[in-house]
């Protein structure tokens, strides 16, 4: 079941000048995907998307790239249990023991990891608690 999309995400969206904008729209219908419990707010100046707590925010700034970030919410949580998901290699880079970015340059580059990135996805909004 899909969640539902929020105005302010959608007006959000509908201002967005990007290189990359595809590859953003993109990504919020996959973390939209996620969970039945997803709400998508603007937080941080961005798209962030939460189910138990604050799960994914996507990074917009660079023109040359469109990033997910995948983490356990504002803060570091150093009790929060480890994330463990399930990625093909080289589609995520591990800044942190419970954050994760995958980076995307062009349309194509998204699409041929969406269908891996929808599970790993998936698996990691189902292991986020508050």
């Amino acid at each position: 079941m899909t969640a539902a999309p929020s105005p302010d995400v959608d007006a959000y969206f509908t201002e967005l000048e990007h290189p990359l904008k595809d590859v953003a729209v993109g990504l919020r219908a996959l973390l939209l995907d996620a969970h039945p419990a997803v709400v998508e707010s603007i937080k941080w100046k961005a798209p962030n998307y939460e189910a138990a707590d604050d799960f994914a925010t996507l990074n917009l700034r660079r023109p040359s790239a469109v990033q997910l970030v995948l983490h356990t919410g504002a803060k570091v949580k150093p009790e929060h249990p480890e994330i463990v998901v399930s990625a093909p290699p080289k589609l995520l880079t591990w800044p942190g023991r419970n954050r994760a970015i995958a980076s995307f340059s062009s349309v194509a580059e998204f699409e041929d990891a969406r269908e891996a990135l929808a599970g790993v996805v998936r698996s990691w909004a189902g292991q986020v608690v508050a």
